[in-house]
């Protein structure tokens, strides 16, 4: 009997373990580039596409250090829409710094050991909070060719 319980007491926590480190921490940023004054030179948000979003931030914070951070989502067919809401979400936001600090730690595995949800404040206070990914520094493609003339 005492074999059968201590055998399941380290199946629970071996069990528990791999549960636990599946789940990605959740963290939260606001962007909040309406009530920046002047104009906020730190963040652009725009829109790629009908179907992807970029959250821009104008530093470069993650390795190799060649572009800026950017984060993006995409808005899938049948994938729930953005919800605006008219209350700030009450989670526990990220600085400007963390985040960056976050970034240049996990770069290109940051996603596989955070959920990253982006807060961005709308006009009219209104807010719209999305589950983002970070977009990895892709390495320029140089396909030119040089050609000599003959003289």
């Amino acid at each position: 009997m005492k074999k059968k319980l201590f055998f399941i007491a380290i199946l629970s926590t071996i069990i528990f373990e791999a549960f636990s480190q599946s789940m990605n921490k959740k963290i939260y940023f606001l962007a909040d580039t309406i009530n920046i004054s002047p104009p906020n030179r730190l963040l652009k948000i725009e829109t790629i596409s009908f179907f992807e979003h970029h959250f821009t931030f104008f530093c470069k914070c993650t390795p190799p250090y060649k572009s800026y951070t950017v984060f993006s989502y995409i808005n899938k067919k049948g994938d729930k829409k953005e919800e605006i809401v008219s209350k700030k979400p009450d989670h526990p936001y990220i600085s400007f710094k963390e985040l960056m600090d976050i970034s240049a730690e996990h770069n290109r595995y940051l996603d596989n050991k955070y959920d990253l949800y982006i807060t961005e404040v709308l006009p009219g206070n209104k807010y719209r909070t999305n589950k983002v990914q970070f977009v990895p520094y892709r390495t320029p493609i140089d396909d030119s060719v040089v050609v000599k003339e003959n003289q």
